[in-house]
């Protein structure tokens, strides 16, 4: 059917602007867009009047309908974003196994680039002035060594559990994926941002990802192989897709 605009206007309604159009339809149709604004959409044949009477009719439940737009549209503002493959470093703080902790930067004589985790914060110690980039970069060096170190463990846990024999643990960030693994060379990679995430979200990756030893695919024999050693992979896997490090 023809949607071409005929004429348009604009009507008001205690208060409240509605962008009117004629079109060559048989329905009424009235839609408020995520911005709040209102636009009708009306057959030809209609005149203003039976329009601006209709809205009427409708003009408790146009209300409640733009209240809860414009709520979600102010909850969508406030809540923080945050894109795959980011570092969640603000410069302040980091985040570690679903925590979020203070990030402290020392001057000191120890170890240039070595960090300690202790019960309420992290603390990173450096024997000469860092840029912003170094820091950053210290801050994925210690999310790495964290998933290299937990990674390696649960691994040899579970490659046991499962009767397989990886090759090798490789980590390094990723944009687009958690894990992978090399079914020809059995190795097995894992993305250093996991460190941020809740441990079990690590540890689904890795039985997710020894699973491919026996199975090459996403096939249901494979899901049933996760299933058998992991029957929670559901949730954790929500909570992996859930989990937000926001800073």
């Amino acid at each position: 059917m023809n949607s071409r605009i005929i004429r348009e206007t604009v009507l008001s309604l205690h208060g409240l602007k509605i962008k009117l159009q004629f079109k060559l339809v048989k329905n009424i149709t009235l839609r408020i867009k995520e911005d709040g604004s209102i636009f009708l959409t009306a057959p030809i044949e209609m005149s203003v009047s039976e329009v601006q009477r209709f809205l009427e009719s409708r003009e408790q439940w146009l209300r409640q309908k733009l209240q809860q737009v414009l709520q979600e549209q102010s909850q969508q503002k406030q809540e923080p974003k945050y894109s795959m493959g980011e570092l969640p470093f603000d410069g302040q703080h980091v985040w570690l196994w679903g925590k979020r902790l203070p990030a402290h930067f020392l001057l000191s004589g120890k170890k240039h680039g070595t960090y300690e985790v202790e019960a309420e914060a992290v603390c990173f110690y450096y024997r000469s002035e860092l840029s912003e980039e170094a820091r950053c970069a210290f801050v994925e060096f210690f999310y790495k060594q964290e998933v290299v170190n937990r990674g390696a463990q649960l691994m040899a846990v579970w490659a046991k559990k499962m009767g397989v024999q990886p090759t090798g643990l490789k980590v390094h960030r990723m944009k687009t994926r958690w894990g992978s693994c090399n079914v020809r060379t059995g190795s097995i990679n894992l993305n250093t941002l996991l460190a941020c995430w809740p441990q079990e979200c690590l540890e689904y990756i890795v039985v997710h990802e020894l699973a491919h030893l026996h199975e090459a695919n996403h096939s249901p024999r494979f899901h049933a192989i996760v299933a058998r050693y992991l029957p929670q992979w559901r949730e954790r896997k929500k909570l992996l897709e859930d989990f937000k490090p926001v800073l």
